[in-house]
């Protein structure tokens, strides 16, 4: 099957099919986009997915847009979903600088800008997306409101892991091997290899279910673990935004109590430190929250409309 500029919707079925093309970044790299319209727009808004996920995954979120009158564009980040992988072995997610998403944001931005969507133009970044987002604010002024689900301002490894590091990087680094398998990761696509009981992702079996199912009849979708480069320019973007001050930007950053992924305590931190942030836990909820049961993603939802007509 050609897969060029699908949106492959058979197995989630959101009810509006996103407009999906192929652009070229200014370095080269083909992503992928999608844009969903609305009737009568009142705004825009941006989606920032995270690591190892493809555009469909937000057609609910999209759909949820789209019936408060927002238009949506989306984008699959290099080395992930659809868009072009750097590497030989394509199921490594793998960049070697942080700074080189910019590049793709920069895609969807003139993208906005050629069809003259309407503002305000607000960012919604799931995981890695919200990282790559808090760089995005500080080189396009273009963004009114960012809303945040997860965010990925740091990274939960074992004491020991976290602890050397740097040292681990530099080493891996003296012998030549940043192109291969971070430490403690593998070729494996976690929704294929876990099972349901032990999934880090979300706590709604009929989700869990579609996210493997996707990812089966769709294997060119898929990555497995992060090249070591991946984890060395991640740590290093890290440290760099949390040691920044926080942007002004309105913002509103939804947080699941049982996460475990990203560092759950070095978002409490950066959300106390950015003034124009309001941060919502969410009880019983895990690291993918558009994913999540019905009764949680009702009320995410309910918080996004109102943060959003604010």
């Amino acid at each position: 099957m050609n897969l060029d500029a699908l949106f492959l919707n058979n197995i989630f079925k959101w009810p509006k099919v996103a407009k999906t093309s192929y652009k070229l970044t200014t370095d080269g790299i083909r992503v992928r986009t999608s844009f969903w319209a609305a009737n009568e727009p009142l705004g825009t808004v941006f989606v920032f997915p995270g690591r190892a996920d493809y555009i469909e995954k937000y057609g609910g979120l999209a759909n949820f847009c789209l019936s408060n009158n927002l238009n949506v564009i989306a984008i699959d980040w290099r080395g992930q979903g659809l868009s072009d992988r750097l590497l030989d072995d394509k199921n490594i997610g793998h960049i070697e600088d942080f700074k080189n998403y910019q590049n793709d944001v920069e895609v969807i931005i003139k993208e906005a800008e050629k069809a003259n969507l309407v503002k305000p133009w607000i960012i919604f970044a799931h995981s890695m997306g919200g990282l790559i987002g808090l760089r995005t604010l500080q080189n396009f002024p273009v963004f009114e409101k960012v809303v945040f689900t997860s965010p990925m301002w740091g990274i939960q490894m074992p004491p020991i892991l976290k602890s050397g590091a740097s040292i681990i990087m530099s080493l891996i680094s003296l012998i030549g091997k940043m192109e291969t398998y971070a430490p403690t990761t593998s070729p494996e696509t976690r929704i294929l290899n876990e099972e349901y009981e032990f999934n880090k992702l979300t706590s709604d079996i009929q989700n869990f279910k579609l996210l493997r199912q996707q990812i089966m009849q769709y294997p060119d979708l898929q990555i497995g673990g992060p090249s070591t480069a991946w984890v060395s320019a991640a740590l290093d973007e890290i440290e760099y935004q949390i040691g920044n001050e926080p942007p002004v930007t309105p913002a509103l950053c939804f947080l699941g109590e049982r996460e475990e992924i990203i560092d759950y305590f070095a978002v409490l931190e950066f959300c106390r430190k950015w003034d124009s942030c309001d941060l919502i836990s969410i009880p019983k909820a895990k690291h993918d929250l558009l994913m999540e049961r019905e009764i949680i993603l009702h009320n995410l939802f309910e918080e996004l409309e109102e943060f959003i007509k604010k």
